[in-house]
């Protein structure tokens, strides 16, 4: 009887969190802040606020939460950091604020 040789599966490579930090700049934290606070005034259903990837710099988006992209940001990548947070019509904007300013800081 022949007896195969048992071998590992290859390990799968972890992709190494080597990115910097990139927190958000006056100019990005001012116009982002502000379209959220329009958002948050207007009321309404929850939203998601994701910094996207996009050639050398990034875009900012609020995406519905009954929206069908907004499941699928939240799988991409944690890597890439680039989900910011959930907010809703009864959000204090004194944490929006804090969110901004401490995003991809630690």
């Amino acid at each position: 009887m022949m007896q195969l040789a048992q071998s590992s599966p290859p390990a799968m490579r972890q992709r190494a969190l080597l990115r910097s930090r990139k927190p958000l700049t006056r100019r990005e934290l001012v116009s982002l802040f502000g379209r959220i606070k329009k958002r948050i005034l207007r009321g309404g259903e929850p939203f998601g606020v994701f910094a996207i990837k996009s050639g050398r710099g990034r875009v900012f988006r609020l995406v519905s939460v009954n929206h069908a992209d907004y499941a699928a940001q939240l799988r991409v990548d944690k890597a890439q950091q680039h989900w910011i947070a959930t907010y809703d019509g009864s959000a204090d904007l004194g944490d929006v604020w804090d969110d901004l300013c401490s995003f991809d800081r630690e």
